[in-house]
């Protein structure tokens, strides 16, 4: 596994869940070095990302802006946090459709209930720091167990 795209519009939990896939993919997959993955901001971005690529991983936020909002987030957090959309989540049967392979790992912070009607991932993790490593870790053994 090699093409991994992580799908995060706030800067703190991207680099926690950069962390994990740096910390946790070497381990499991010897072609992987770290920094080896795409990184999309809006649902704009992961849309075209997805078509243009084949991703194997797609860690995967419900609630983003639709289209970049380029530094809103630290100059006007409110703004930036009224932007955001359910709308991520719509995307698993685009990424599904491209490839039916592709494992979706979604990482939304709302409840199973605020998710209800969504599409659902394959599997699910935190994107908090020390749980999103913990995480990714128990997903990738499932996956490897699932192929064994």
């Amino acid at each position: 596994m090699s093409k991994i795209l992580i799908v995060e519009d706030q800067s703190r939990p991207l680099e926690a869940l950069e962390f994990a896939v740096n910390k946790v993919m070497p381990a499991h997959y010897a072609g992987f070095s770290k920094g080896d993955y795409d990184v999309a901001r809006c649902y704009a971005d992961t849309k075209r990302r997805i078509s243009e690529s084949n991703y194997q991983m797609v860690l995967l936020d419900n609630r983003m802006p639709y289209e970049d909002q380029g530094d809103l987030e630290r100059t006007d957090f409110d703004r930036f946090c009224s932007s955001l959309e359910n709308i991520g989540y719509a995307l698993i049967p685009v990424i599904k459709e491209k490839n039916p392979n592709t494992v979706i790992v979604g990482t939304s912070s709302l409840s199973k209930g605020e998710l209800r009607g969504l599409p659902t991932p394959d599997y699910t993790m935190s994107k908090m720091w020390g749980d999103a490593e913990t995480d990714l870790e128990s997903v990738l053994n499932k996956i490897k167990g699932a192929t064994e």
